[in-house]
């Protein structure tokens, strides 16, 4: 089986472009299971990621296609998280979304989408959102 990890952050009309990028890709429902997976900044007692609007609507939406989903999260630092979570899960693939922003922003501020693309042993499919 595939192991595809979905790396969803809060913004619901990102998640749902990589959705929308998982399912037109030519996969075979049957034998891909996703794991959707949130990164809180802090840990909390109150925090689950299922409660998320995003979460709520990659995971009605993978379902609805025939995909087995698993919804999971952590808290700390995104990079390091999603590396550890891409190696825990066995992933096949990382699915991450990016954000528009100046060059100035990028050199300033980075990117937890690029960072994890360069640093990741998988392949990463990632969908560029369209504005913001």
């Amino acid at each position: 089986m595939t192991t595809i990890l979905l790396c969803a952050d809060t913004d619901v009309e990102r998640v749902t472009d990589q959705v929308e990028s998982l399912t037109t890709l030519p996969l075979d429902p049957d034998r891909v299971r996703v794991v959707v997976y949130h990164v809180f900044r802090a840990d909390g007692d109150a925090a689950d990621a299922r409660k998320l609007k995003s979460v709520g609507r990659a995971t009605e939406a993978l379902e609805a296609a025939g995909f087995e989903v698993a919804v999971e999260q952590s808290s700390g630092d995104a990079i390091e998280e999603i590396l550890d979570a891409a190696e825990a899960f066995g992933a096949d693939l990382l699915s991450l979304a990016g954000r528009r922003k100046s060059p100035t922003g990028k050199a300033l501020f980075g990117s937890v989408a690029q960072r994890v693309a360069l640093r990741s042993d998988r392949p990463v499919l990632f969908c560029s959102a369209a504005s913001d």
